[in-house]
């Protein structure tokens, strides 16, 4: 079984050696400035450079799950899977991240402004919440099964937070400011470009997101 770290963080492009590897959501779209800069070992014992365009926020951070060969990285709010032997992502999502906790058993549950997005390191599954926040996700804690934070209560002139939670198992929501606002309208949800719209259910991955895609 593979343990051994399967990435290094960079300060940035090497100025010497093999030529670096852009790695982005869509493959055939060019990237040639500095981005999130990894090495990654392959299982053959070589190495390659990553350089990982970045989303649409501030954090970026790698997560190593040498069990099953892969490595999640967050870059700039993006968030790619990665295999260190493939030099394309297995799969991509985030753009928006904005903190990523990591429970017991290794699982990932990120937060953008509006939603949760749970990387399950049991089932291999990836789920994606249904809207949570009008625009603002903060005090992340985990307590056995369960998420708390507060999301932010856009029709409040006092910049108030409301309380959410989430079970990870059950994946059953309770709270949150936008899901509050929607109690009266519960078929309507906001798209990304902003427009009320009906509800789109949330969604559950079959395959291991660790697999090859």
């Amino acid at each position: 079984m593979t343990t051994e770290k399967q990435y290094e963080i960079l300060d940035g492009l090497p100025p010497y050696g093999p030529m670096y590897v852009s790695v982005t959501t869509n493959n055939d779209e060019p990237f040639s400035t500095e981005g999130y800069v990894l090495r990654l070992f392959k299982s053959d014992g070589t190495s390659w450079v990553a350089n990982f365009r970045p989303g649409w926020t501030k954090y970026s951070k790698v997560f190593d799950f040498p069990t099953h060969k892969t490595v999640v990285v967050i870059a700039g709010g993006q968030g790619y899977i990665m295999s260190p032997d493939d030099e394309k992502p297995k799969l991509t999502f985030g753009l928006t991240l904005t903190d990523v906790l990591q429970t017991d058993n290794g699982s990932l549950v990120c937060a953008n402004n509006t939603e949760i997005i749970f990387l399950d390191n049991t089932t291999g599954q990836l789920w994606r919440s249904e809207r949570i926040s009008w625009d603002g996700i903060k005090d992340l804690k985990i307590s056995g099964d369960i998420l708390y934070g507060k999301t932010y209560e856009v029709q409040s002139s006092n910049d108030e937070w409301s309380d959410f939670s989430v079970n990870l198992k059950t994946k059953e929501i309770e709270g949150g400011s936008w899901r509050n606002f929607l109690k009266e309208n519960s078929h309507l949800e906001v798209g990304s470009n902003g427009i009320v719209r009906e509800k789109v259910k949330a969604t559950l991955t079959k395959k291991p997101w660790w697999k090859i895609w």
